[in-house]
């Protein structure tokens, strides 16, 4: 299996873009047209993916609005999965299910997502410490490991002080990702929220190598040449509801290949 990195560099480089189209497919803001049909979620997912594929670095589908419809759910996950993977198999897909267990249990989700559906990369909780990640870095994931995040409780524990080191807790978590990468390397990155750019260029300074998933852009109010001069290009910016979920007509799909368009020619005239 071709890993993770050598596909988003190859992916970012053809394109020179950054740009992760995050699928989070919230069944309340759904088109009529989807959900009229025999499966709102297929029908969504179907779209969104033909209709933007050309202009995505990376596809970032968040699980948590399939799990709520059960089996339905799940089998539309896994549908997408295996779409996005005929329609564009260099497109790197980042499951976006934020895990955190540990043993046993971690390495049961691991093998669901590297060996059942076999995306590239995964995003993970860090609060359980290595032994929690371990199971997904032993089967050969890559793990994208929750560090700063976009949400504005994020302070609530992220920015706490830690001691006798006297750094925020969000850093002592980048520097033991860091530590961590160099016994897996090429496995770890960072989820760094985009609403930080000024945390994003310090974390950039402090990690040079590490490669960042940076939500918050869009919808959210990430400022996208802030992010990009912060990042750099070992980077991928997402954008999930401003591209997807921008109009509840019927031609969602078009709106959308627009909307990524636009997204993807900003990208280019900033690309370092």
């Amino acid at each position: 299996m071709t890993s993770f990195l050598t596909k988003f560099h190859s992916r970012r480089d053809n394109l020179q873009s950054l740009l992760c189209i995050g699928i989070d497919p919230e069944l309340e803001k759904l088109p009529q047209v989807c959900l009229d049909s025999k499966s709102p979620l297929v029908h969504f997912a179907e779209t969104i993916v033909r209709y933007t594929h050309t202009n995505a670095v990376a596809w970032k589908p968040n699980i948590a609005f399939f799990e709520r419809l059960g089996a339905e759910g799940y089998f539309a996950l896994e549908h997408m999965v295996h779409l996005m993977k005929e329609v564009s198999p260099e497109v790197p897909i980042v499951m976006d299910a934020k895990r955190g267990d540990l043993a046993n249990t971690a390495k049961e989700y691991a093998k669901y997502f590297f060996q059942t559906l076999k995306v590239d990369a995964l995003t993970v909780n860090p609060y359980m410490g290595r032994d929690s990640l371990v199971p997904y870095l032993d089967l050969g994931g890559y793990l994208f490991v929750l560090g700063l995040t976009s949400n504005p409780s994020s302070a609530d524990f992220q920015k706490l002080k830690t001691n006798p080191k006297d750094v925020f807790l969000y850093e002592e978590v980048s520097d033991q990702m860091a530590r961590l990468e160099e016994s897996y390397p090429g496995q770890v990155g960072l989820v760094v929220g985009g609403t930080h750019p000024s945390e994003i260029q310090s974390l950039r300074k402090r990690h040079p190598r590490l490669c960042f998933l940076i939500p918050g852009f869009g919808a959210q109010g990430g400022d996208l040449p802030s992010i990009i001069q912060a990042s750099g290009k070992e980077a991928l910016i997402n954008s999930s509801r401003g591209i997807t979920l921008s109009t509840l007509a019927e031609n969602f799909g078009e709106v959308s290949k627009k909307k990524s368009e636009e997204v993807h020619l900003q990208m280019n005239q900033l690309f370092l």
